[in-house]
C-alpha cells in the first residue's frame, strides 16, 4: 500500500522552490531604464550621408537598442521635383554614447525630363550622443551604392559621405 504522506513530502521541496523562485523575481533589482527607454522617438535634420543633401528624419526605437527610421527630402525647380527619402534600420550599443549601425534604402525620384527613379542601398556607421534631457548629435559615414549593375556586373557607383544628424528625443 501506498503511504498518503509520500506525496506531500516530495511535492514539499518544489514547492519552497518555486515559492522561493517567485520571491527572488519580485524583488529582484530592475535594469536601469536606457535612454531610448525614456525617449524613443528622434527628430532631427540630416547633412549628407543617407539622404545625399539635407532631410528631416523621423526614427523611433523599439527597444533600446534597435530601431527603424525615415526621412524626406524635396527640391522643386523650372525642370520638375526631386524627392530623396531614406528608409532604414538602426542599432546602437550603448546609452548615452554608443555605436551607431544602420542600413537600409534611399529612393530618389523626380518629375520632369531629366529624372528618373531609382534606390540606392546604404550601410552606416557612426556614433550617437543622446543626452538625457532629449538632444542628439550622431554624426556618421554611409557607404551608399546603387542597386543596378555596369557591364562588369559591378555596382554603377559606389560612394562613401559623411553624414551628420542633429535633433531632439521625447
Amino acid at each position: 500500500m501506498r503511504d498518503p504522506d509520500e506525496g506531500a513530502r516530495t511535492d514539499r521541496p518544489t514547492r519552497i522552490a518555486t515559492v522561493a523562485t517567485l520571491l527572488l523575481l519580485a524583488f529582484a533589482p530592475s535594469a536601469p531604464a536606457g535612454v531610448r527607454d525614456d525617449r524613443p522617438n528622434l527628430v532631427g535634420g540630416e547633412m549628407g550621408g543617407r539622404g545625399l543633401v539635407l532631410t528631416a528624419n523621423y526614427e523611433r526605437y523599439i527597444t533600446d537598442q534597435f530601431g527603424i527610421g525615415g526621412g524626406i527630402m524635396a527640391i522643386g525647380g523650372s525642370d520638375g521635383l526631386l524627392t530623396i527619402a531614406p528608409v532604414y534600420a538602426s542599432a546602437l550599443f550603448g546609452n548615452i554614447n554608443s555605436l551607431y549601425l544602420a542600413a537600409g534604402g534611399t529612393h530618389v525620384t523626380g518629375t520632369g525630363n531629366s529624372f528618373n527613379s531609382s534606390w540606392l542601398i546604404h550601410g552606416s556607421i557612426g556614433y550617437q550622443y543622446q543626452s538625457t534631457g532629449g538632444l542628439f548629435v550622431r554624426p556618421f559615414f554611409s557607404i551608399i551604392s546603387s542597386t543596378g549593375k555596369d557591364s562588369e556586373d559591378r555596382p554603377r557607383f559606389l560612394m562613401v559621405l559623411p553624414g551628420l544628424t542633429i535633433g531632439m528625443s521625447f
